[in-house]
């Protein structure tokens, strides 16, 4: 479901979106929002990039989170 979001920008950014969204055909919130969702997964994979994949947890932890039913769920 889509939802309405108030925001302010730079006019220099708004027109420079606007041009873009006319280049591309493209609706100026399908642009937007296409923006985001790069700028969210860029920061979601941000915790794997920086430890290189592993942390670090005691084997009781791992164990711990193994013997989780929703970790499996999942």
């Amino acid at each position: 479901m889509k939802k309405k979001l108030g925001t302010i920008l730079e006019e220099e950014v708004i027109t420079e979106l606007k041009v873009l969204a006319a280049k591309e055909d493209k609706k100026l919130s399908q642009l937007i929002e296409e923006a985001l969702r790069q700028y969210l997964k860029r920061k979601q994979g941000r915790v794997v990039k920086e430890t290189k994949g592993t942390l670090r947890a005691s084997p009781r932890v791992v164990q711990a989170i193994m013997e989780e039913e929703e970790f499996y769920a999942a």
